[in-house]
């Protein structure tokens, strides 16, 4: 595992941005296109603003969901609407290859079935290109929290959390899916996050975050974060 520090978050928004931007290159030069998945959070937002101004073959990148609140669209807890306001007012095309957690759905196992199959049709083989995720104060990420019984899909590549968190149930991508992605991209900012990013890098097993492959795997985090590293 790589790991880069900086002073501030924005300085790694900007720095995920670009190896984000390299790794759309090198793969569309080497296969015609680039399959990614997306985390929310304030840092993340930053950084796709920062993304959307690099000149990149938009048409030829398929953005997906790491995880998605079950909410009404437009819903400010959605994690699709913070996406698209971070857009807002960029030089990227309006009709981007974007794939929504369908958390609408009358049946929401069938929408994880087809959101898997989604991801599958477009990669051929399942795997992405890049996964790019956060941590939470707990250790979570992605949407899989800490004792609930999504920690223990092994058949899935995509499914619920048995219990709300936060007030939401949530659907989300699972470990077999996170852990094949070709590259994995940790953006962990705010002083709050250094126990978790010590006890990550670590890979304790207590926490969900501990449990993700630490093969082929960056974390760009701000110096205040990594202060509890040993």
């Amino acid at each position: 595992m790589e790991i880069r520090t900086f002073q501030s978050a924005s300085e790694v928004a900007k720095e995920a941005a670009d190896y984000i931007a390299d790794r759309i290159r090198e793969n569309i030069a080497k296969k015609g296109i680039f399959t990614m998945a997306i985390s929310g959070g304030r840092t993340p937002w930053e950084m796709i603003k920062a993304l959307a101004a690099h000149d990149l073959p938009w048409e030829k990148v398929f953005l997906f969901q790491v995880d998605e609140r079950i909410a009404p669209d437009g819903h400010p807890d959605r994690n699709l609407t913070q996406l698209f306001k971070s857009i807002e007012d960029t030089k990227l095309p309006t009709r981007l290859n974007i794939f929504p957690m369908h958390v609408v759905a009358e049946d929401l196992d069938q929408a994880c079935l087809e959101y898997s199959e989604s991801i599958r049709r477009i990669t051929e083989t399942g795997k992405l290109d890049l996964i790019h995720l956060g941590i939470g104060t707990d250790g979570h990420t992605a949407s899989l929290i800490p004792g609930d019984e999504v920690l223990q899909v092994v058949d899935r590549d995509v499914a619920l959390t048995g219990n709300p968190y936060q007030g939401r149930y949530r659907m989300t991508l699972t470990y077999p899916l996170i852990n094949q992605a070709e590259k994995i991209l940790w953006v962990i900012t705010g002083e709050e996050k250094a126990e978790m990013l010590n006890r990550l890098l670590h890979q304790d097993p207590a926490i969900p975050a501990g449990n993700i492959s630490q093969e082929h795997t960056i974390i760009l985090t701000e110096e205040s974060a990594a202060v509890s590293i040993n």
